[in-house]
C-alpha cells in the first residue's frame, strides 16, 4: 500500500457513473491483459467483446441454462453455472458477474440484455480471494 502525504492510501473500487463508461474501461482491460476469467456475464456483452478475446488465457462459466457458440468453444475453455447467484439490486432480483483480471475485478450487475451497473473490486486481497471464488465455480460447472 503506497504513502501518500504521510498515510496509507489506496483504492478499493470504482462503481462507473455509466454503464457504457464502465463496458469501454472492461475492453481496454482485456487489450491490455493476457489472462481473463470470465463468469456469467450477459451474453449480449459476451458476443460484444468476444473479438477481443481471441488469442487469451481464457475461461468462460456462462450464466445458468446458456450453451456456448463454436466460437466460443474456439477461444477458451467454456463451461455452464450450475447455480443461480443473484443480488437484490434496488429492489429487483439480477444477476451478478464478473470479469477477473490479474489486479482488478469488474463486477456486472444484469438481467437479460440490461446492464444496470459496472463496478470493480481493485483491492488486491479481494482481487484474489475472487479468482479464488471463480476456480470453486470453475470446479462445479458443467463443462463444454
Amino acid at each position: 500500500m503506497p504513502i501518500v502525504e504521510g498515510r496509507y492510501e489506496t483504492r478499493l473500487s470504482t462503481t462507473f457513473s455509466t454503464v457504457n463508461e464502465g463496458i469501454e474501461e472492461v475492453k481496454r482491460m482485456i487489450q491490455k491483459s493476457r489472462a481473463i476469467r470470465i463468469n456469467s456475464i450477459p451474453m449480449k456483452l459476451l458476443e460484444e467483446i468476444e473479438p477481443l478475446l481471441v488469442d487469451k488465457d481464457l475461461k468462460i462459466i456462462l450464466p445458468l441454462g446458456e450453451k456456448p457458440t463454436e466460437n466460443l468453444k474456439r477461444l477458451g475453455e467454456i463451461a455452464t453455472t450450475k447455480a443461480r447467484i443473484y443480488v437484490d439490486f434496488k429492489g429487483t432480483e439480477a444477476n451478478t458477474g464478473s470479469l477477473i483480471f490479474s489486479t482488478v475485478v469488474f463486477n456486472i450487475i444484469w438481467l437479460g440484455d440490461e446492464i444496470f451497473d459496472v463496478s470493480t473490486m481493485e483491492y488486491g486481497t479481494c482481487v484474489k480471494c475472487l479468482r479464488k471464488t471463480f476456480d470453486m465455480g470453475w470446479r462445479y460447472s458443467q463443462k463444454w
